[in-house]
This record gives C-alpha cells, structure tokens and sequence, in this order.
C-alpha cells in the first residue's frame, strides 16, 4: 500500500474531510489534494508532520521510518543505569586509590622501622662504650644507616613506586607514632 494510500484511509476512518486535514497542515485543500492522490509524491517535511498530527498517529509509524527514536522512559532508564555505572566505577577508583594509599603508607612504614631498630641497637651500643674508637665507628654506622633510609626513599621515588609528596605526608606521622608507641613499651617494661 503506498502511503498516500494509507493516509487516506486513515483520514477516511477518522472522519475528516480532506479541507480539515489541509487546515490543520496549514497548506490549501487543493495541494492536499494532489498528494493524496499521488499528483505531488514528494512533500516538505512540516506537510508530512502536519498530517500526522491532524490523523493523531506517530510520525515514524506513520511513514514507516526505521528509528532508534527512544522514549524519555527509555532515556531515563538508560540515564539511570549509566548513572549507577559511574557510581560502581567512582566507588572502585576511591576504593583502589585508597588501597594505593595505604599500600605506599606501609612501605614508608617498613623502611622507616627497618633502618630505626637498626639506629636503636646502634644507639644501645654507644651508650653503653666508653672507648673512643668504638664510639667513632658506631657514629659512623649510625651516619651511614640515615644515608641508607634516604636512600631508599630515593629509589622509590626515582622508580615511580612512591611520590616525594608520600613520604613528605606519611613520614612525619610514622615518625611520631613509632616513637610514641616505643615510649609506651619502654615504660611499660619499666613498671
């Protein structure tokens, strides 16, 4: 069936006259005419969305035209679950920034500790040497075991595995809350 065919019977089962349907388009009843009767094949598109607003039908149904047209609802939904996307995908990233975080704040952690309880055995030993020599060479190690901790940090830096910002943040905390709970040990061992 052609669609001037098909308008036509559908204007027809509506019951409205080709003058009504001219009127609502906004063209002469003459030219509406014409293309009904399949005078005038090709129309302007505000002609064609006229008529189907004066047959009250969809226009993509109405002239069979493929779409991937989508309702709001549609739209919302689709809305809705790409929203729900970004919130999983937010949530993850906050989660493995905050994984990344902690994971740099022990590595941080275990150079400190490792080169300090060197630094305490060290500091044990001087206080307890009374020869100058043996005092000179524990200094000496005890220079080089600070080298070595900045060292250290060097390289994760150098490398990428840490940020001179990560230990510039972490260190001083660790720093002080180490400190802190070797105070308590001391004084509990003390008591």
């Amino acid at each position: 069936m052609l669609i001037q065919e098909k308008i036509k019977s559908l204007r027809k089962q509506k019951n409205l006259s080709q003058a009504q349907m001219a009127a609502v388009i906004g063209i002469s009843q003459a030219a509406y005419a014409k293309f009904e009767s399949g005078v005038t094949e090709n129309i302007a598109l505000f002609i064609a969305t006229g008529i189907a607003k004066a047959l009250n039908e969809d226009f993509n149904e109405l002239f069979e035209i493929e779409s991937d047209h989508k309702t709001i609802a549609e739209l919302k939904y689709e809305l809705a679950e790409l929203r729900s996307r970004v919130a999983e995908k937010d949530l993850l990233i906050k989660s493995i920034s905050n994984q990344h975080r902690y994971i740099k704040h022990v590595l941080i952690s275990e150079v400190y500790l490792f080169h300090y309880n060197k630094l305490e055995k060290l500091k044990a030993r001087l206080t307890r040497s009374t020869d100058q020599m043996e005092r000179k060479e524990i200094e000496a190690k005890m220079e080089m075991i600070t080298l070595q901790e900045k060292r250290k940090y060097k390289i994760y830096v150098n490398s990428g595995t840490l940020e001179q910002s990560d230990i510039d943040e972490s260190y001083p905390q660790i720093k002080e809350n180490y400190e802190g709970w070797m105070e308590e040990l001391r004084l509990k061992r003390l008591t």
